[in-house]
């Protein structure tokens, strides 16, 4: 697959259709000050028709989210002109959010799905709710990849979580296990090795890849050392091998995923675990969105620590991405690989 070039930061957010307002913005309220930013980039003359809100309650940080939620509110209603929906739902239940998304579907979609102008801003959201959305609008709606946006947020050498609640494979990206295979197991990195761990203890795998950012953010080599420290234990494993990936270059991460698949689809099922960035994430849903036979899983957090509330917003980047790439493509794909097996 062709690159698409580095994250570019941006100070100001233009509309996308230059005749009239875009179609749709979708962002999430948290509990961080960063799910802000994306709005705060419209230039002055951004509109859009609907505005969607994603509330993912928080029961700790109640007060944070609510808080953020108005000035969401406050900011989307200036540039929105027919409509801010808020969807309210549990961290854990990302498939109750998008049923209610199916729900205003009709009122809200893009009038011209051919030529949709949708932006997405992925800073507030979980990463199993990124992946849960993006299938919703390009698989299911075969929308094309949306222009993404993402506020990095400052660096703290803190864990992100405590604890591991539940490991689940992620619904629409439950791939195919063959009994006669191995496992290998994939598993990007960041700051939360328990639920990590969790993941490498539930699978056993004969063989583990772990991919961790590298070169880090804006050089930030402190960042790098303290992610190793902290999954240490991990990568200290028999049959686990350390492997770089790009921070916030979602087409990056995909093609490094897309060598590891093409070395081992022959012996091996393929075992995904999202647990580094949000960037990376996406990478992981364009590698997948190809080969569905890999398996995406992920594990719950008991809690999130409040280093949250410490972590100033940083640069807003607008993710390089190929609109075209939509659900044709994967069908020509999964047709290429039934052909092949």
């Amino acid at each position: 697959m062709k690159t698409y070039g580095e994250p570019v930061p941006v100070d100001t957010l233009p509309r996308l259709n230059e005749y009239g307002a875009d179609d749709l913005f979708i962002c999430c309220a948290s509990f961080e000050e960063r799910c802000l930013s994306g709005t705060l980039r419209f230039s002055a003359s951004f509109r859009v028709r609907y505005s969607v809100v994603f509330v993912i309650e928080e029961p700790f940080y109640t007060k944070e989210v609510d808080a953020n939620l108005v000035k969401l509110q406050g900011q989307l209603s200036r540039h929105t002109g027919e409509g801010v929906y808020i969807i309210r739902c549990q961290r854990d239940n990302p498939a109750e959010a998008i049923s209610q998304l199916k729900n205003i579907w009709q009122r809200i979609k893009p009038k011209d799905s051919d030529e949709p102008y949708v932006t997405l801003d992925i800073s507030g959201f979980t990463k199993i709710y990124l992946l849960q959305l993006l299938y919703f609008i390009v698989a299911e709606q075969n929308l094309g990849i949306p222009r993404i946006i993402h506020t990095t947020q400052s660096y703290m050498p803190t864990k992100l979580t405590r604890g591991v609640e539940q490991i689940t494979t992620v619904a629409n990206f439950f791939g195919t296990v063959s009994f006669e295979k191995q496992t290998l197991l994939v598993l990007l990195l960041g700051f939360e090795p328990e639920r990590s761990l969790s993941v490498w203890k539930h699978f056993n795998p004969a063989r583990t890849i772990a991919l961790i950012s590298n070169p880090p953010r804006d050089g930030q080599m402190d960042y790098l050392e303290y992610a190793q420290k902290n999954n240490a234990f991990l990568l200290a494993q028999p049959g686990v091998e350390l492997r770089d990936m790009p921070p916030d270059d979602p087409y990056g991460v995909r093609n490094i995923l897309e060598d590891i698949y093409h070395e081992v689809r022959d012996v091996s099922n393929m075992v995904v675990g999202p647990f580094g960035t949000k960037p990376q994430t996406i990478g992981v849903f364009l590698f997948c969105l190809e080969h569905s036979k890999v398996q995406v899983v992920y594990s719950y957090p008991t809690s999130y620590t409040r280093s949250y509330l410490q972590r100033q917003p940083g640069v807003t980047l607008l993710l390089p991405m190929a609109p075209a790439l939509g659900v044709d493509i994967r069908r020509r794909v999964l047709e290429e690989e039934e052909l092949s097996d």
